[in-house]
């Protein structure tokens, strides 16, 4: 009677539940990680688009929204956020020609886990250029 109660015979099955446990924990870390690194991919290129179109045209104006506008419809929705060293005329967000231009935009994303648990992230890709337009006063 004593022999069965110190039995090892459901060892195994426990070992075998806990590593079920930990792979899946392992594959959900894994997924995380390949899709924010799939993310700052496609924030990066959608920072050097913008950045692009906003010093060849020397401001942040029409073309700059439009083509923001576009790549949101392209890849996911994201705010855009744009400063410069010194204005040449603020109202219509100008860059004189040499000065410094910047594009940020973050993304509200979320880390997901085993279950329900959702870990809420900002991610962030900046870029900046020199502005290539030359404004008349």
């Amino acid at each position: 009677m004593k022999k069965n109660l110190l039995s090892r015979k459901a060892e195994g099955y426990i070992d075998i539940c806990v590593g079920i446990i930990v792979l899946l924990s392992v594959l959900v870390l894994t997924l995380n990680i390949y899709s924010f690194l799939t993310l700052k991919q496609d924030m990066d290129e959608i920072t050097e688009q913008l950045i692009e179109v906003a010093t060849t045209n020397g401001c942040f104006g029409d073309e700059f929204n439009d083509r923001a506008a576009a790549l949101k419809e392209q890849f996911f929705d994201f705010n855009v956020t744009v400063s410069a060293d010194s204005w040449y005329n603020a109202s219509y967000k100008r860059v004189q020609l040499g000065k410094t231009m910047k594009v940020t935009i973050s993304v509200h994303t979320k880390l997901i886990g085993v279950g329900v648990v959702e870990i809420p992230i900002t991610a962030t890709s900046t870029r900046s250029g020199l502005s290539q337009h030359y404004w008349k006063g």
